[in-house]
């Protein structure tokens, strides 16, 4: 059995992983970068990520602002990964849903974004997914965890074992119908994000890995998990 030093190791991995403090600064970088890019895809008249058609028409029914609308869909969302077993929630997952909401709702009273309408919205909208991208490419840069969405992601692909892409897809259409039923906006520019964030994301994570050596600990745990993958 296991004595109660290897539990609370466990336990202590598993929610604050190791290389945490020194790739912390990744992370309070990373937040307020995401949550810029965020704010630029919804100041436009074409229509929001699919995900935040839902955190604007929650919003708009609620009261709430946006960033705690995001916020309280991520904590539901992180319950949910949680009750099917999910394993890559820890305290990078937590700090991800608080501060690009709180970010997101202080950009808004600052008035720091302007809303772009007409042509120029969509070019604007491409910048907010450059933005966005670079943001998460940072974030996940150091290899400490997934944010809630795709914690859920990940234990849906094992418990229905269907392809990433499609468990994606289905999270986000799921998520703009509810969104669309509270009144949130889609248009073209949620088929824009949604078919160019990925790119995007992995364009900057690969500027990364160029210029910034990853953390050790970042480097050991992928290591380990090509390793766990190689034995099953």
């Amino acid at each position: 059995m296991a004595s109660v030093g290897d539990l609370w190791g466990r336990t202590r991995r598993a929610l604050i992983p190791d290389g945490f403090l020194s790739g912390v600064v990744f992370i309070l970088t990373a937040a307020p970068i995401i949550a810029l890019g965020m704010l630029i895809t919804i100041n436009t008249p074409w229509g929001t990520a699919p995900w935040d058609v839902l955190h604007v028409g929650l919003a708009s029914k609620t009261g709430l602002t946006i960033g705690r609308a995001n916020q309280l869909t991520g904590l539901v969302v992180i319950v949910l990964a949680l009750l099917l077993g999910g394993r890559t929630v820890n305290v990078v997952t937590l700090m991800n849903v608080a501060m690009v909401g709180t970010w997101v709702d202080l950009y808004r009273s600052w008035n720091l974004v302007p809303y772009v309408p007409g042509l120029g919205g969509l070019a604007f909208l491409l910048l907010g997914v450059a933005v966005w991208g670079f943001g998460t490419a940072l974030y996940l840069h150091p290899g400490l965890g997934a944010g809630p969405r795709d914690s859920l992601m990940l234990i849906l692909v094992q418990r229905t074992g269907q392809p990433l892409y499609r468990v994606k897809m289905a999270m986000d259409l799921t998520a703009m119908a509810v969104g669309l039923l509270l009144g949130g906006p889609a248009g073209i520019g949620t088929a824009v994000v949604a078919a160019c964030f990925g790119p995007s994301v992995h364009f900057f994570r690969g500027v990364l890995r160029t210029l910034i050596p990853r953390p050790a600990a970042a480097l050991a745990a992928t290591e380990a998990a090509h390793q766990g993958r190689m034995a099953r």
